[in-house]
């Protein structure tokens, strides 16, 4: 047998497995803003990495859950990069029926699709690997704690923590949620939050409203101004939460408004980035004075050749298999595969298992795509080339 055909072998073997452990992982809810609960999960998923070997730390940033990294001996090859989340959306005792159910060949609950699977998944063929005794290039796995917050909770520590690992890697595997068809991202969107905060002078409305500034008066300005630059072919902006003033008596001295951008390159980003500062500085109202807050988000994932050249490998050996050739694909949608891109890794991203329904209460998995999803990896990796 040839180490595919073994891998391939021991994947089959180890098929009720990985449905335990999907469902254990599942069962141990780990929302964002419950840094203790992403604790034990990081505690659980570090005892099972030292179970097979790998050399493990455990990062834990202010204000965000614990992250976790886990590697194989190092090799004189590149590494591999396996990298995804722990944290999920909905609060403890979201999904009704229980944190997870089974039914008409789909698994229900919170992560089980974004992206708890495909954890499964990456355990599994780094334990495939080492059974057959692959030694070519090390594997690395890196899971953080506030992915679905756009790492705010951790104030951006734990986007340091995912560079760390990614660094000196020839190749990335992200274990986002897996398009229903099997389509892998090669490039994403990327967007983020910028809060503008305009500042006037507070007065009585009724009798000194002269010796008063309208901060809202001035944000409602800037607000049509900024909606004007919305293109939804290229760069959108959305002003979608406004808080200002006191009282309805009062003239009101503060406006908040939270701005969303996405953009479809990095270069894109910079010039919204750009505009909102022009429209900022802009002062249409006397005695007012305006801020941007830096840009809260994703960068965008760009597709590089050295991508297009991993995706065709992907494809290749997932058609070898008889598993599908599947496609290249832009989402909308943005993930942490940005920040390996914009370090020139080439990478794949929505590997984890397929299904419908993330960030819902009807997030579901199809149960069957696991051990196929976990294959095309394993066949992808052995396939790698030593000048890739």
């Amino acid at each position: 047998m040839t180490q595919l055909d073994q891998a391939l072998a021991y994947l089959d073997q180890c098929r009720e497995e990985m449905l335990f452990l999907w469902e254990t992982l599942v069962r141990m809810e780990s929302p964002s803003a419950d840094p203790e609960a992403i604790d034990r999960l990081a505690s659980h998923l570090d005892t099972y990495c030292r179970a097979l070997g790998m050399e493990t730390e455990k990062f834990r940033p202010e204000g965000a859950g614990t992250c976790l990294a886990a590697a194989t001996p190092a090799r004189a090859l590149p590494p591999i990069l396996l990298l995804g989340h722990m944290d999920t959306v909905h609060p403890v005792g979201s999904f009704p029926g229980g944190p997870f159910t089974r039914r008409d060949g789909c698994v229900y609950g919170p992560g089980v699709h974004d992206c708890k699977g495909g954890l499964v998944m990456a355990l599994y063929v780094i334990r495939a690997l080492q059974h057959i005794g692959y030694d070519r290039r090390q594997l690395r796995l890196a899971l953080v704690s506030d992915e679905e917050t756009a790492h705010t909770l951790s104030q951006g520590q734990t986007v340091d923590f995912l560079r760390r690992e990614a660094q000196g890697c020839g190749a990335a595997f992200t274990f986002e949620s897996g398009l229903p068809d099997g389509s892998v991202v090669t490039r994403r969107k990327g967007g983020g939050i910028v809060q503008l905060q305009v500042r006037g002078i507070a007065s009585h409305a009724g009798t000194a409203p002269e010796q008063g500034t309208s901060a809202v008066l001035e944000a409602a300005r800037k607000i049509v101004a900024i909606q004007a630059l919305s293109d939804p072919a290229h760069t959108t902006f959305n002003c979608g939460i406004i808080h200002g003033g006191t009282s309805a008596n009062v003239v009101p001295d503060r406006c908040e408004v939270s701005v969303a951008l996405r953009f479809h390159t990095n270069r894109d980003r910079d010039e919204a980035l750009s505009a909102l500062q022009s429209i900022c500085g802009r002062v249409e109202t006397p005695g007012t004075q305006c801020t941007l807050s830096p840009l809260a988000g994703f960068p965008a994932m760009e597709e590089t050749d050295r991508t297009a050249a991993l995706f065709a490998l992907y494809r290749d050996t997932s058609t070898a298999l008889g598993l599908g050739t599947p496609e290249s694909v832009y989402s909308a949608g943005c993930s942490d595969s940005a920040y390996t891109t914009a370090l020139g890794i080439p990478t794949l991203c929505a590997l984890g298992v397929l299904g419908q329904g993330q960030h819902s209460p009807d997030e579901h998995a199809f149960a069957d795509s696991l051990l196929p999803q976990a294959k095309r990896l394993a066949a992808a990796i052995l396939a790698l080339p030593d000048d890739f």
